[in-house]
C-alpha cells in the first residue's frame, strides 16, 4: 500500500509541474528522455538574448525538457515557379475606394476580400468527403473569385482560381495575388503494418502543410500560379509593405526528429541546428515560427527566411520596421523540482540519483536540467517503499513548500514574452517580458521608439483569498526593457479591447459594467491613467473616428440579480467623446437586437468598414430578437436568447452631431431561409465583408457580391460567386 501511495504522490507532483507549465493535458513520452551521453555546449547568446543550437540532439533534448509530448510528421512539400506573362493594360477604375481595415497605416493585412478600385477578389472554400472502406477522407478546396466590379452596372465574374487546400487570406499588389492557407494531406498510415487482432486502423492520416502561393493576375480570365512555398505547419499571419510580402507560419516540432521541413523550387533546403534561434528560458508548447519574405517586384530574388523556436504565439503586431511576436511564459519550474528533491531526493534509488547527476553535469541552463530531472524520476516512483505514516509526513512537508509557490505574486506566475524581429532580413533584435497575458494584436503598439503592451494579470491557479485580476500597460524601450508602467487597473476585471493612438491609449475592461479608460503615454517613463467612464455593456473593438472621438462596438449587458457578473445582450455601438481626456463621455450609442445578436466585427476588425469623409459605418449583423409569446406572462429570464430574424449589413451615418443613424440594411438571404434555418450563423449567404468604390457600396458573402447605391441603398446588380 505504501508503494501505491508513493507512486500516486510522485505522479501528482509531476502532474502539478506540467499543469503550471501549461501542459497538463499532454501525455508523457513512452520513453522518458535520457540525459545526453556527453555534455552539449550551447552557443553564446547574441545581442538579442537569443541562442542557437550546436546539434539536432540538443534541439531534441531542449524540446523534451520544455514540451514532453512526441508527435510524428511525414510528407514532403513542393515549390513551383513559372515565367510571367505580360502585364495587362489599365481600365476604368473608381476614383476612391475603401481598403482593408488595418492596425498600422501603410502596412497591409491579409483578408478574405480585397479590391483595387476596379476588381474585387473574394475567397470561398468548399469541403468534400470521400469514402475509403469504412473510413472517410476529407478534402478542402479553396477558390478565389475575381469580379470586375466597377462600374457596378456592368459587374461580372472576370476569372476564378481553384486550388487544393483551404484558402485562408490573401494580399494583392499590382498584378500579383498572394494566397495564404493550409492543406491537409492524407498520407499512408505506417501503423497499419502493425498486427492488431481486434482493431481496424485507418489506412491514412492527415498532415497539415501551410502555403504561400503567388499568382499573376494580369490576365484576369486566366490567372497563373508563378511561385509557391510550403512549410509543414499552420499559417499564422502576414503583412504587405511596399512590394515585400511577409508570411508567418507556425509548426509544432517532433522532438524525436526535430528538423523542420522547408522547400524552395521543389528542393528541400537543408536547415542546420545553428539556424534555429531560441530564448533559453522555460516556456510551454514550443513551436517553430517560420518568417518568410518575398519581393513581389522580383520573384527571381531569393526569399528571406528565419526560424525561431518559441512558445506558441498568442498575437502578432507588425510596425513599419519590426515584427513583435508574443507568447505565454509560465515561471513555475524551479520551485517544483526544488521542493520535490528537498523532500524526496534522499529516498530515490541510486540509479535515479546517477541519472540526475548526469543531467547536472551538462551545460544546460538550470530550468532545462530541472525539467529533465523531473521527467527522469517518473520511472522510479514504484521503487520508493516507505511506511504510510512517513509518507504522510513527507507529503505535508511537500505541500508546505508548494504553498510558497501558490503565494507568489500573480505578476511572477504568468508572463508574456515578446520577441522583436526586424522586417529587413528577419534579424532577431531583442526580447522582453511583462506580467500577464495579451488579448490580441491591438494590445501591442510601437511609437516614438517605444513598444507599448497591455495585459491582464490573472491569478489563474491561486485559491481563495488570492488577489483579484487586474490590467496593466507597460512601456518598453528599443532593447525591450521595461521603462514605464501603469498597473492595478480595474481590479476584478479583464481587458476586452485596447487602442493605442500616438501618445494616448484607450482601454475597455469588463465584469459587470464597462469602464472605458484613457491613459496618457506622452512620458514613456511615467504613463498615467487619467480618465474613467463607467457605462453598461462593453466594447470588443475600438476604432478612432478622429483625434476627438472613439468608436466602440461590443455588447450591451445587464447586471445579474444572482451574482457578481452581467448577462450580455445585443450588439452595442458607442461613440466616446475624449476631447476632455480626463473626463471621457459617451456622446452617442445605438443598440442592435437582443441576446444572441452577433457581428463578425466583434472578433475580426477587418469586417469593420468606416470612412470619416463619408461619415459611413457598415457592419455585418446577425440579428436576434425576443419572442415574448414563448415565455409565461411574457416575462423573460435573464438567460433568454432571441430568435434569428435577419442577417446582413447595417449601414449607418455616424457623426458627433447626429450620432448613429441607421440608413438601411442589405441582406443576401431570403427571409424564408432565415426562418427555416433556426440558427443562421453559418450560412453561405451571410454578409461577411463590405467595401465601397466611389458612391457604390458592395457587400460580400460566400454566395453573392451585391452592389447598392450609397445614400439610397437602391440595388444595382449582383453576381453569384458560390
Amino acid at each position: 500500500m505504501a508503494k501505491i501511495h508513493a507512486l500516486h504522490f510522485l505522479l501528482l507532483g509531476i502532474f502539478l509541474m506540467l499543469l503550471f507549465a501549461g501542459c497538463a493535458t499532454k501525455s508523457q513520452p513512452a520513453n522518458p528522455p535520457q540525459a545526453p551521453a556527453s555534455p552539449a555546449m550551447p552557443s553564446k547568446p547574441n545581442a538579442a538574448g537569443l541562442s542557437s543550437f550546436s546539434s539536432w540532439q540538443e534541439v531534441s533534448d531542449f524540446l523534451q525538457a520544455a514540451n514532453p509530448q512526441p508527435s510524428i510528421y511525414f510528407g514532403k512539400a513542393a515549390v513551383r515557379e513559372a515565367s510571367l506573362p505580360e502585364s495587362s493594360t489599365g481600365a476604368q477604375q473608381a476614383g476612391s475606394f475603401s481598403q482593408t481595415n488595418v492596425q498600422v497605416a501603410g502596412v497591409d493585412e491579409a483578408d478574405i476580400v480585397k479590391n483595387d478600385g476596379k476588381f474585387i477578389y473574394a475567397i470561398t472554400n468548399s469541403y468534400l468527403s470521400f469514402p475509403i472502406g469504412p473510413f472517410y477522407r476529407s478534402e478542402s478546396r479553396g477558390k478565389v473569385t475575381i469580379i470586375d466590379a466597377y462600374p457596378p452596372s456592368s459587374m461580372r465574374k472576370a476569372g476564378e482560381i481553384e486550388m487544393k487546400g483551404e484558402a485562408k487570406e490573401m494580399l494583392i499588389y499590382k498584378d500579383r495575388l498572394v494566397v495564404f492557407g493550409h492543406e491537409y494531406r492524407s498520407l499512408p498510415n505506417p501503423r497499419t503494418a502493425i498486427p492488431c487482432a481486434r482493431c481496424i486502423l485507418p489506412p491514412f492520416y492527415s498532415q497539415t502543410f501551410a502555403f504561400m502561393r503567388v499568382f499573376d493576375t494580369s490576365d484576369k480570365s486566366s490567372p497563373k500560379l508563378i511561385k509557391e512555398i510550403e512549410v509543414k505547419g499552420q499559417y499564422l499571419s502576414s503583412r504587405l509593405k511596399g512590394s515585400k510580402v511577409y508570411g508567418i507560419f507556425s509548426d509544432y516540432p517532433d522532438y524525436q526528429d526535430p528538423i523542420p521541413l522547408y522547400l524552395v523550387d521543389g528542393k528541400e533546403k537543408k536547415v542546420a541546428p545553428s539556424d534555429i534561434y531560441y530564448f533559453d528560458y522555460p516556456d510551454s508548447s514550443y513551436s517553430y515560427t517560420h518568417f518568410i519574405s518575398l519581393d513581389l517586384d522580383d520573384l527571381g530574388k531569393e526569399e528571406e527566411r528565419q526560424i525561431l523556436l518559441a512558445g506558441s504565439s498568442q498575437a502578432v503586431y507588425v510596425s513599419h520596421e519590426s515584427i513583435y511576436l508574443s507568447s505565454a511564459k509560465y515561471e513555475h519550474y524551479y520551485p517544483e523540482w526544488s521542493a520535490f528533491y528537498q523532500v524526496f531526493g534522499s529516498y530515490l534509488p541510486k540509479e535515479a540519483k546517477d541519472r540526475i547527476a548526469e543531467i547536472d553535469a551538462t551545460n544546460y541552463s538550470s530550468w532545462r536540467k530541472d525539467m529533465l530531472k523531473m521527467a527522469q524520476v517518473q520511472q522510479f516512483a514504484e521503487k520508493i517503499d516507505l511506511p504510510a505514516k512517513k509518507l504522510e509526513e513527507l507529503q505535508a512537508e511537500y505541500n508546505s513548500k508548494l504553498s510558497e509557490l501558490y503565494a507568489k505574486s500573480p505578476q511572477q506566475l504568468e508572463r508574456t514574452a515578446i520577441s522583436k524581429i526586424s522586417l529587413s532580413g528577419f534579424q532577431p533584435l531583442a526580447k522582453g517580458e511583462v506580467p500577464g497575458r495579451v488579448l490580441n494584436q491591438f494590445s501591442m503598439d510601437e511609437s516614438g521608439g517605444h513598444f507599448r503592451i497591455a495585459t491582464t494579470i490573472q491569478p489563474v491557479w491561486a485559491g481563495s483569498g488570492a488577489p483579484a485580476s487586474s490590467s496593466a500597460i507597460y512601456v518598453l524601450d528599443k532593447d525591450m526593457q521595461v521603462v514605464g508602467k501603469v498597473e492595478g487597473i480595474a481590479p476584478g476585471e479583464s481587458i476586452f479591447s485596447v487602442r493605442f493612438m500616438g501618445d494616448k491609449a484607450y482601454m475597455v475592461t469588463f465584469r459587470k459594467i464597462d469602464p472605458f479608460f484613457t491613459i496618457d503615454l506622452s512620458e514613456p517613463a511615467s504613463p498615467k491613467l487619467l480618465g474613467k467612464l463607467k457605462i453598461p455593456g462593453y466594447s470588443d473593438y475600438l476604432h478612432p473616428y478622429d483625434e476627438n472621438y472613439i468608436i466602440g462596438i461590443g455588447k450591451d449587458a445587464v447586471p445579474s440579480k444572482d451574482g457578481d457578473f452581467a448577462w450580455y445582450q445585443g450588439v452595442k455601438l458607442s461613440l466616446f467623446d475624449v476631447r476632455d481626456f480626463e473626463n471621457p463621455k459617451e456622446a452617442a450609442k445605438f443598440s442592435i437586437g437582443d441576446r444572441g445578436t452577433e457581428s463578425y466585427a466583434l472578433q475580426d476588425h477587418k469586417a469593420f468598414l468606416f470612412d470619416r469623409q463619408k461619415n459611413l459605418l457598415v457592419l455585418p449583423i446577425t440579428l436576434a430578437e425576443f419572442d415574448r409569446s414563448k415565455y409565461q406572462n411574457g416575462s423573460l429570464p435573464d438567460w433568454a436568447y432571441g430568435d434569428f430574424v435577419f442577417q446582413g449589413a447595417y449601414v449607418f451615418h455616424i457623426s458627433p452631431e447626429r450620432g448613429f443613424v441607421l440608413e438601411g440594411r442589405i441582406t443576401h438571404a431570403e427571409q424564408d431561409e432565415i426562418l427555416k434555418s433556426g440558427e443562421y450563423l453559418h450560412s453561405e449567404a451571410n454578409v461577411r465583408r463590405s467595401l465601397y468604390m466611389d458612391n457604390y457600396l458592395y457587400t460580400i458573402s460566400s454566395k453573392f457580391i451585391k452592389a447598392n447605391e450609397l445614400g439610397t441603398l437602391a440595388p444595382i446588380s449582383s453576381v453569384k460567386i458560390g
